[in-house]
């Protein structure tokens, strides 16, 4: 089987959508021929195990030599499956339209079928950001569209499955939670009473940091470092509240980190803090729950099982329930802490091993390839 997935980026600053596919490409690729196509330049591209990678041109002022570029790709791979990662971007229906064309261009009755993951971006927080603006247009123009094409929708989350099927465009969405090679990530050895917090993550609004900035300045015990990247004047509007609210010496800007250095960092940590608004999955919190390290999250992010698991707390996206979360872990003690980083291993060698996601993946494309 023969499958081309197209994710806007395989470049390491822009997260999760790239870690993702870094995960699963090493997996999937040992069932299926995979092949992976991003916007850009090669060189700007990670490396992937088990995949064959391609780019194809990313402006939008340069669409012909886009469609050249995808429909040759087409004709080199002839794939049975095509799978769209993302939402919103023109791009990303473009390349999803296209390979519609060139299906009907191609030999008669040429099977393929085209899966998309949104990778929480129907998600009803994000499509409300800037919904006059920019998302109805997108929506009227191509995105609809998009999501009614597709042969199957692929969520991470039931949350998510839920919120999708309720946009009412596409009823046949699978459920497979994203995955992650637990086998290589190296479990902390020490754990201490809650102190030090981490956040990883991209910066953005619906990340919620400016919610535990506040719930910070109460809890003056906690120090929190920040690992990860954003747009210049929204960064620059997390310093100013910081520097607002008194943090200063206890909250650290660390900017994006990568590779060992990374995972150090989680390790390190006594606890990883992600306070979304919505997240369709937060690989950062299987990260952190694989390495052993507590996660308190919100009530925007699938992960009642930390909860049901007792490897964490899930609260709601506001400051009191973050702040009341916060003092209640400064009772436990350091061999309660180590009970808790055991049990999330534990949670994530269960539930989200690649291995289970790259299997589940290959049985729904066969689903498709089979009719």
């Amino acid at each position: 089987m023969k499958v081309l997935q197209f994710i806007p980026s395989m470049s390491l600053k822009d997260g999760g959508t790239t870690t993702y596919i870094q995960e699963l490409a090493p997996e999937l690729g040992k069932l299926v021929d995979l092949h992976v196509c991003a916007l850009g330049n090669l060189e700007d591209c990670i490396r992937l195990e088990n995949a064959t990678e391609h780019t194809i041109e990313v402006s939008l002022k340069h669409i012909l030599r886009m469609k050249r570029q995808w429909m040759s790709l087409l004709d080199d791979i002839k794939p049975d499956i095509v799978h769209i990662n993302c939402c919103w971007m023109p791009q990303c229906a473009l390349v999803q339209r296209w390979t519609r064309q060139w299906q009907k261009l191609s030999i008669l009755n040429y099977k393929l079928s085209i899966a998309l993951t949104p990778h929480g971006m129907l998600e009803p927080w994000i499509v409300k950001r800037h919904y006059w603006t920019k998302k109805v247009p997108a929506i009227l123009l191509y995105q609809k569209w998009a999501v009614k094409d597709a042969d199957v929708i692929v969520a991470t989350a039931e949350e998510e499955k839920k919120h999708i099927a309720e946009l009412g465009w596409n009823d046949n969405i699978a459920m497979l939670p994203n995955g992650i090679n637990v086998s290589a990530i190296e479990m902390k050895r020490q754990w201490k009473r809650p102190m030090d917090l981490l956040f990883m993550s991209r910066l953005h609004p619906k990340k919620g940091l400016e919610m535990l900035f506040e719930a910070l300045k109460d809890v003056e015990v906690f120090s929190l470092k920040i690992a990860g990247s954003g747009e210049a004047a929204y960064m620059q509007s997390l310093k100013d509240l910081v520097q607002s609210l008194g943090l200063n010496e206890r909250v650290t800007f660390l900017g994006a980190v990568f590779g060992e250095e990374k995972w150090q960092k989680i390790r390190e940590s006594d606890i990883v803090v992600l306070p979304s608004y919505s997240e369709n999955f937060g690989l950062i919190v299987a990260e952190a729950l694989a390495s052993g390290t507590p996660v308190l999250t919100t009530t925007g992010t699938p992960w009642k099982s930390i909860e049901e698991r007792q490897c964490g707390w899930q609260v709601e996206p506001n400051i009191l329930c973050i702040k009341d979360a916060l003092i209640s872990t400064l009772s436990l003690s350091e061999e309660e802490m180590e009970d808790m980083g055991k049990r999330a291993r534990i949670l994530i060698e269960d539930k989200f091993d690649v291995k289970v996601l790259a299997a589940n993946l290959y049985k729904l494309y066969s689903s498709f390839s089979a009719m």
